[in-house]
């Protein structure tokens, strides 16, 4: 939790990943998500990439403009909405960072979610009831999680930050460290959700 970027290089060179989540946007947040991605950038750490609200605001949009010139994101998780925006789609208006009720079917998340990876020469993470995975060339819909998820503040970005952990330790297979990532996380809600505590 660095939320100054002259400390980047130095934790880049530790190892681990960057979690960059655009939950709050001024002026020094964006220069310190800039400096951060190329520090790690600079060292081949993982970045991950949380475009919260992306489209919501036109300053929100040109932020992520901005990182996506400026950086490169080993993983870019968000909602249809967010994944949305940074594909291009200018008529994708947001109602704050809540993704709203999808028109796509599971074809076209999968196809938006390898596309964009396709395109971004990246891991690509579609969230939402189904969650979609891809590299560009593989392509995985993953349906394990708890309609808890949706209702607590948060669990995107925690989910994000796990992903972010197994990128760190498994750097082979980025798209198998990140699908891990994404069963450990939904898989431990399942469990939590029926326990009676």
């Amino acid at each position: 939790m660095a939320n100054n970027a002259d400390e980047a290089p130095e934790l880049a060179a530790l190892g681990g990943s960057l979690v960059i989540n655009m939950g709050s946007i001024t002026p020094e947040a964006t220069n310190n998500y800039v400096r951060a991605a190329q520090a790690y950038n600079a060292n081949s750490q993982p970045v991950l990439f949380d475009p919260v609200g992306a489209g919501a605001t036109g300053l929100r949009r040109e932020t992520v403009k901005k990182l996506m010139a400026d950086c490169y994101f080993e993983v870019i998780k968000g909602n249809e909405s967010e994944l949305s925006v940074l594909w291009g789609e200018v008529n994708t208006q947001q109602m704050g960072v809540d993704s709203g009720i999808s028109t796509s079917s599971d074809l076209d998340k999968a196809a938006l979610t390898m596309k964009l990876a396709a395109r971004e020469r990246n891991i690509i993470v579609l969230t939402g009831k189904t969650d979609f995975l891809s590299d560009g060339i593989r392509t995985y819909a993953i349906k394990n999680g708890s309609g808890y998820l949706g209702r607590i503040t948060g669990s995107g970005c925690t989910l994000g930050t796990t992903i972010a952990a197994c990128l760190a330790a498994h750097r082979e297979d980025k798209l198998l460290a990140t699908m891990s990532g994404i069963l450990m996380y939904e898989i431990a809600a399942e469990q939590a959700a029926v326990r009676d505590d």
